[in-house]
C-alpha cells in the first residue's frame, strides 16, 4: 500500500514540476509577433502584449478586428510607453538576405534605431 502511495505522490510531484518548468513567467506572452503575416493572422478577441524592454512593463491590447491588428504594425506608427514616458516608432525591416515580401519584420525602435519594445501574442 505504501509503495502505491509513494508512486502516486512521486508522479504528481514530477507532473507539477514539469508544468512549472514550461509555464511562462508572469506578465509574459506567447510567441513574439515579428512579421506582418503574424499580425494579419490575429482576429477579433485575440490579445496582444506590448512589452517595453527599457522599463520591463507590459500592456495588454485587445484586438477588435483585423484592421486594428494591422494598425499595430503600421510603419512609422508612434507607440507610447506610459512608464518610460517616451515615444517609439514601428519600423519594418527584412531578414538577412531577403528584400520585401511576406518576410517583412516588424520592430519597435527608439530614436537611435535600437529595438526597445516587442509585441507578443497572449
Amino acid at each position: 500500500m505504501r509503495t502505491i502511495q509513494s508512486i502516486i505522490t512521486t508522479t504528481f510531484a514530477v507532473l507539477a514540476l514539469t508544468s512549472a518548468a514550461f509555464a511562462q513567467p508572469p506578465g509574459k506572452g506567447g510567441p513574439e509577433l515579428t512579421t506582418k503575416a503574424q499580425f494579419a493572422e490575429l482576429k477579433a478577441g485575440d490579445k496582444v502584449i506590448l512589452t517595453c524592454k527599457m522599463c520591463n512593463t507590459h500592456k495588454v491590447i485587445d484586438i477588435k478586428d483585423s484592421k486594428s491588428a494591422m494598425e499595430l504594425c503600421k510603419e512609422g506608427k508612434t507607440v507610447h510607453c506610459p512608464s518610460c514616458k517616451k515615444d517609439f516608432k514601428v519600423a519594418w525591416g527584412h531578414p538577412a538576405g531577403k528584400t520585401g515580401g511576406p518576410d517583412t519584420t516588424v520592430t519597435i525602435v527608439d530614436e537611435s534605431g535600437k529595438p526597445c519594445m516587442v509585441y507578443s501574442k497572449a
